[in-house]
C-alpha cells in the first residue's frame, strides 16, 4: 500500500486567515481616526495580523489601501456636506470639514442608509465644545443651525400626511365636545427649542447673493415646529404654550392633558390656554403639524 502524500505549507506562505478576521481587520484599517496609516497599525494590534498577511505588494499594498480609505472618508464627508449646506457656509468649508472628518472617525457609518450618518452631528459639535468657554459660546449658533438642518432632513423623509383622509371634526371643536378621536403629532413633525432665530436666518440665506451670508443674528429664544405639507417642508415659529402642547401630544397625552401640561409649562392659566387652543388647533391641523388616527 503506497505511503500517503503529506503536503506541507511553505514557510513563506502564511496560513489561511478566517474571513471574519479579515473583515474586522479591513474595517479597522479603513475607519480608524487619523487615516489608513494609523488604521493599519491599529488593525495589527487588535486582530493580530501584520499587513503582509492581508495585503499583497508590501508598501504598495498599504498605499493602495490608503487610497481606498481616503476615498471612503471623502464619500462620507460629501454626504455630510450635502446634509448641512447652510452650516458649512456659516462655519466655512475648512472648519466644517475638520469637524466632519472628526465626526466620521468617531462615529463611523453603521447603517444601511447614509441618511443616518449625520443624525448625531449636532450633538457631536456640542460635545466637543463642552467646557470650552468663549469658543463654546461662538459655536452655539452653528450647533442650532445643525439641529435645524437635521430636523428639515428628517421631516422630508418621514411618513407624511399626503393622501390621508381628513378627520370628521376639527381638533378645536372636538376639544369642546369632548370627542374621542386619537389626535397625534404628525410623524413628519419635528420640534426645536432654540436660542437664536435660526429659521429666519435660514430663509434669509436662501435669497442671499452667491457667496454672501447675512450676519449672525443676536440671541432670541424661541420655539420652532417643522413639518411637511403637500411634499414641501414648512417651518413655523410657535408660541411657548403651543410648543409645550405639541410636545405633550408627542408623548401620547390627550387633548385635555395637553392643555394642562402646556398651561403649567408656559405659566399661563389653563382656561386661557384652552380658549386659545380652540382657535389654534384647526390651524395646526391644516399646517400638517397634527393628525388624527380615527
Amino acid at each position: 500500500m503506497p505511503e500517503p502524500v503529506v503536503l506541507a505549507l511553505s514557510a513563506a506562505e502564511p496560513p489561511p486567515v478566517p474571513l471574519a478576521q479579515l473583515q474586522a481587520w479591513f474595517l479597522t484599517a479603513m475607519t480608524a481616526p487619523g487615516g489608513a496609516a494609523r488604521g493599519v497599525a491599529l488593525a495589527q494590534q487588535r486582530h493580530g495580523l501584520a499587513p503582509g498577511h492581508v495585503l499583497k505588494g508590501g508598501e504598495q499594498g498599504v498605499a493602495r489601501l490608503r487610497i481606498h480609505a481616503d476615498g471612503y472618508v471623502q464619500r462620507l464627508l460629501e454626504c455630510l456636506q450635502a446634509d448641512y449646506p447652510v452650516l458649512r457656509k456659516v462655519m466655512g468649508e475648512e472648519l466644517f470639514d475638520f469637524f466632519a472628518r472628526a465626526y466620521i472617525w468617531r462615529h463611523p457609518s453603521t447603517s444601511t442608509t447614509l441618511h443616518d450618518l449625520g443624525a448625531g452631528f449636532a450633538g457631536f459639535l456640542a460635545a466637543t465644545q463642552s467646557g470650552a468657554g468663549a469658543r463654546a459660546e461662538a459655536l452655539r449658533f452653528p450647533i442650532e443651525l445643525a439641529q435645524l438642518e437635521r430636523a428639515r432632513s428628517e421631516a422630508a423623509r418621514a411618513p407624511g400626511l399626503e393622501n390621508q383622509p381628513q378627520p370628521l371634526l376639527p381638533p378645536g371643536l372636538e376639544l369642546l365636545l369632548g370627542g374621542a378621536q386619537a389626535w397625534r403629532v404628525a410623524p413628519c413633525t419635528r420640534l426645536l427649542a432654540v436660542t437664536f432665530p435660526v429659521c429666519a436666518f435660514w430663509e434669509q440665506l436662501q435669497v442671499a447673493p452667491e457667496g454672501e451670508a447675512p450676519p449672525e443674528p443676536a440671541a432670541a429664544p424661541g420655539f420652532v415646529a417643522i413639518s411637511r405639507l403637500h411634499y414641501r417642508i414648512v417651518m413655523h415659529a410657535v408660541q411657548p404654550w403651543q410648543w409645550y402642547w405639541l410636545q405633550a401630544l408627542a408623548d401620547g397625552a390627550s387633548l385635555a392633558q395637553c392643555a394642562r401640561r402646556a398651561a403649567v409649562a408656559s405659566g399661563r392659566p389653563q382656561d386661557e390656554v384652552l380658549a386659545d387652543a380652540m382657535l389654534w388647533l384647526p390651524m395646526a391641523a391644516a399646517a400638517g403639524l397634527i393628525a388624527c388616527d380615527a
